[in-house]
């Protein structure tokens, strides 16, 4: 009893603070639980997923279970308690910011229903074998928690609630990620492609309370390890100008099939995918299993990556092939998962067909290399990847070679014009908004 009253003094004494204040302190308490959000997914997915390939290393035929009935099981959640929840996230945290100033429908993009929903789904999907990562979604998740953050303190404001939204998806990128640098140059160059004083401040101060809570419980690490390469050489440029150009072609390529599911998929598949969800779903499970059979492509490929980058293992000329099937597949069936951690590990598959070029000195900064140039043909967001590149694998020697390439390789996509996250998210947007919304936002 003594506990209740005094909570309800400091909440009317919180209430009477000045706006600006009240608004600091929303920020604070949802950065913080961004952190611990991320950490809990981080931790699940990883469990979920070792499961799975415990019972594939045992049984060979489990994939062929578990990822039709899983994804199955997931469709059916989705259809029930999460329509929203679908893809990557980071396209309806960007839809959500351009309609901020209508809170009654950027709710229906970012909510804590979707992020519980997210959260369940990335953690079945890993742990049913789909070729999907956790960073993209914890943008969502992030976005959400933040956004809920409002009720906390009811301000009435737009901007607080558009700066709500970009500080969760930055928190959340930063923590997934364990990359502050990166998380902050997301949220303006992705997210907003703006930055506004007001707003840069409370990014800045919800990515560091965020990576503070995720560093707490993970400890400092870097995501895929150190990378140890020799300095800058004029020798790497060949290499360098060829994996960012295949890079280009190949991350670009990506993002229009997926973008654009009609132009190119048989019209008997679309009407499978649009009137029987399931059967669908069960169809690329069966498909990702068989390419499994002959490469390890199940999950985001973290782990994969990983070990490669540290030296220890290498990767066959068939694994970006497989890779790449195995992503759209799972892309298409609109599972929610992330395409941060995927696109990596297609990256050192593609790095890993150059290393004849060059001396095995040079072999880790080659798949490096051909990382960042598959992110940011994707993503179309050459500054966000170079930084994540440097950040998680502390290779900070590579800065040079990593900027050129996130460049070039980002260059050479814009041939398909075609903007993955922005595309889907105004799909995302007219999916809940009405059509005056829509045509007042193309206006401004």
């Amino acid at each position: 009893m003594t506990v209740n009253l005094t909570l309800k003094r400091w909440l009317v004494r919180l209430r009477h603070l000045p706006q600006r204040s009240r608004g600091t302190i929303a920020l604070w308490i949802g950065a913080a639980a961004v952190g611990v959000l991320a950490v809990m997914l981080a931790k699940a997915a990883e469990w979920a997923f070792a499961g799975f390939d415990t019972l594939t290393t045992r049984w060979f035929w489990w994939p062929f279970i578990s990822l039709p009935l899983g994804g199955m099981a997931i469709v059916w959640l989705m259809r029930r308690i999460g329509p929203g929840a679908e893809g990557s996230g980071i396209q309806q945290a960007m839809a959500a910011l351009h309609v901020a100033d209508q809170p009654e429908i950027a709710g229906k993009l970012v909510n804590l229903k979707l992020a519980a929903t997210k959260f369940v789904c990335i953690v079945a999907g890993l742990g049913s074998g789909f070729v999907l990562g956790r960073e993209g979604p914890t943008v969502q998740i992030g976005a959400s928690i933040m956004y809920a953050c409002r009720k906390l303190f009811p301000l009435g404001d737009a901007a607080f609630r558009r700066q709500l939204i970009l500080a969760g998806g930055a928190a959340g990128i930063a923590a997934a990620f364990n990359t502050p640098l990166a998380g902050i140059v997301f949220a303006f160059e992705e997210l907003a492609r703006s930055v506004e004083e007001n707003t840069s401040g409370k990014i800045l101060g919800a990515v560091i309370l965020s990576g503070v809570v995720s560093m707490a419980f993970l400890g400092s690490y870097t995501y895929f390890g150190h990378i140890k390469v020799p300095g800058f050489s004029l020798s790497i440029l060949p290499p360098l100008l060829l994996i960012s150009v295949v890079g280009g072609l190949l991350g670009g390529a990506f993002s229009w099939l997926c973008v654009n599911p009609t132009r190119w998929l048989p019209d008997r598949v679309q009407l499978v995918r649009a009137t029987r969800p399931y059967l669908f779903v069960a169809c690329c499970g069966l498909l990702i299993a068989v390419c499994g059979l002959a490469a390890p492509i199940f999950g985001s490929g973290a782990e994969v990556t990983s070990k490669v980058v540290a030296g220890e293992a290498t990767l066959a000329w068939y694994y970006l092939p497989l890779k790449f099937i195995g992503l759209l597949s799972t892309y298409l069936t609109g599972l929610p998962g992330g395409i941060f951690a995927p696109s990596l590990s297609l990256g050192a598959g593609l790095g890993s067909w150059f290393l004849p070029m060059v001396d095995p000195a040079s072999h880790i900064k080659l798949v490096a290399i051909g990382m960042t140039a598959v992110l940011a043909a994707v993503t179309r967001a050459p500054l966000t990847s170079a930084f994540i590149l440097m950040e998680m694998t502390d290779g900070h020697e590579m800065v040079i070679s990593i900027m050129a390439t996130a460049m070039i390789a980002s260059t050479v996509a814009r041939i398909f014009k075609t903007n993955f996250y922005h595309d889907l998210a105004e799909r995302a947007l007219a999916a809940v908004a009405p059509m005056p919304v829509l045509e007042h936002k193309k206006h401004d």
